[in-house]
């Protein structure tokens, strides 16, 4: 158990734009650190098994198959001792063409699943693609980036193919400009500090009203109730994941008062904080 929640930063392990680590069988069962990360996560399983806690949700890991987890997703590994993956790690500075838009549909947080499950020719379709972004970044070429985002992008389309076919619903693919994913996105990058929905739609040169009405139309709920998910979502996280105090945790999600913190979890969730802690360690026996 960790004080707070550790943060990998792509920049701190590598200048390349993509980084590409390999899991290979080991002498026993391993265990990873819970975690998350400041970029995005493609984890290709060849062979192996395990459980894989992606939030607060836990994953069988079936091989062959592929996870993905999101930056900023809290998230632990438990793998077998026979197990060889490819795990190819990105930031979105190293996306060009449709792989900004294809990532957004593939990391989106509704509605999507995170472990889909391949086939022996998928699974070589997507190492032969990996093993094109390692050569590229051991060349160094002039270009190296370029071409590494080159083969990045045909990676995440050809990924996102594959989540579409085995999704049970298809959700409408968002272009560049989708104003419900940029929401999403500045949502990601505010919720800690802007939780008004006149904020966002400031930023978004839409009324509020507008905003409302096209994330309803979306997702589903309004726009506020977004932005408060995502905040109970990561008192949720620290909860289950850290050793900071109730009081503690409200502060770091900056609710000052312990007592409107209580009040505000209460609602969200229908029970305390203490008593979501409780029973989520009981469930995972942290």
């Amino acid at each position: 158990m960790v004080t707070t929640i550790p943060t990998l930063e792509l920049a701190k392990r590598s200048a390349d734009p993509v980084r590409v680590e390999h899991i290979v069988p080991s002498a026993g069962p391993v265990d990873n650190d819970v975690h998350r990360h400041d970029y995005d996560e493609l984890f290709f399983f060849a062979t192996g098994s395990g459980t894989h806690m992606i939030d607060l949700e836990q994953r069988a890991v079936a091989s062959p198959g592929m996870h993905l987890v999101g930056a900023g997703q809290v998230h632990q590994l438990s793998r077998s001792a026979d197990m060889h993956a490819v795990v190819v790690q990105f930031g979105t500075e190293a996306l060009l063409g449709r792989g900004a838009t294809v990532r957004a549909e593939l990391f989106a947080r509704v509605g999507r699943p995170c472990a889909v499950l391949l086939d022996e020719a998928r699974i070589a379709e997507a190492q032969g693609l990996v093993a094109s972004i390692e050569r590229e970044l051991q060349r160094r070429g002039p270009v190296m980036a370029e071409v590494v985002a080159g083969y990045l992008d045909i990676l995440l389309i050809t990924c996102a193919q594959w989540v579409r076919e085995q999704a049970t619903a298809a959700a409408p693919q968002p272009d560049e400009h989708d104003p419900v994913r940029r929401f999403q996105e500045l949502v990601e990058q505010g919720y800690l500090h802007e939780r008004q929905v006149a904020h966002y739609a400031d930023r978004l040169a839409l009324s509020a009203d507008r905003l409302n009405e096209l994330v309803r139309k979306r997702l589903g709920r309004t726009a506020s109730s977004v932005i408060h998910e995502r905040l109970l979502l990561e008192a949720r996280r620290l909860l289950l994941h850290s050793e900071l105090s109730i009081k503690e945790v409200g502060y770091a999600l900056n609710l000052q008062d312990p007592a409107y913190f209580a009040r505000w979890f209460r609602k969200a969730d229908g029970r305390s904080p203490a008593e979501y802690r409780q029973h989520i360690r009981e469930k995972y026996q942290h």
